[in-house]
């Protein structure tokens, strides 16, 4: 049986929290509202991190 080694950077953890935080900042905007602004996320113009 091989033994678990402990991860430097957990990717799971880390989406979720950035997808909690997308959440936060969305709630109550409107669906052309909500492209808008994941379309400047991606763009880099707001950081979410």
């Amino acid at each position: 049986m091989k033994t678990k080694k402990d991860k430097t950077f957990d990717s799971v953890a880390f989406f979720r929290v950035i997808k909690e935080k997308l959440a936060e900042k969305m709630a109550g905007m409107t669906l052309q509202e909500q492209h808008d602004f994941m379309r400047k996320v991606r763009e880099g113009k707001i950081k979410i991190a």
